[in-house]
């Protein structure tokens, strides 16, 4: 797996705490939803 950073404005990250959201799961999924339509 490869490593990757990403900036996030003070807010996301307050909302990403606030809702105990994994920012790396969800951004994997994100990206996995987004490779499935592109191959459909």
């Amino acid at each position: 797996m490869r490593r990757k950073n990403i900036t996030i404005r003070e807010d996301q990250a307050e909302w990403v705490e606030e809702n105990h959201l994994n920012l790396s799961s969800f951004v994997r999924g994100q990206l996995d939803e987004l490779i499935e339509e592109r191959e459909s």
